[in-house]
């Protein structure tokens, strides 16, 4: 017997969406803070930007994935919005008679 949650068809779309957009932000982000950061050292980066915030090298590491992330996140939403059709004009497309 598997306890398995069904949920309703418009929250597994919304979730299905959220994942089509945060899971290739996350691995292109990843990719991003790797080229980043192989050429810029992020101490070098915080004594250049903030001199005087405590910001240890991990950190700068972990924030710089973070930013990358909700560029890429955001640019998928971007996309996510723009391709979506809007609200007055949605209608199958299969249909022929709804033309």
């Amino acid at each position: 017997m598997t306890n398995v949650t069904e949920y309703p068809p418009a929250t597994r779309d919304r979730i299905r969406v959220w994942g089509a957009i945060l899971w290739p932000a996350f691995l292109v982000a990843g990719v991003a803070t790797t080229v980043f950061f192989a050429n810029i050292d992020p101490a070098t980066l915080r004594a250049q930007t903030l001199p005087h915030a405590p910001i240890s090298r991990e950190a700068g590491y972990a924030i710089g994935f973070f930013m990358f992330w909700i560029i890429c996140a955001a640019s998928g939403a971007l996309t996510y919005v723009l391709l979506s059709p809007a609200a007055g004009r949605r209608r199958d497309r299969r249909d022929p008679d709804t033309r």
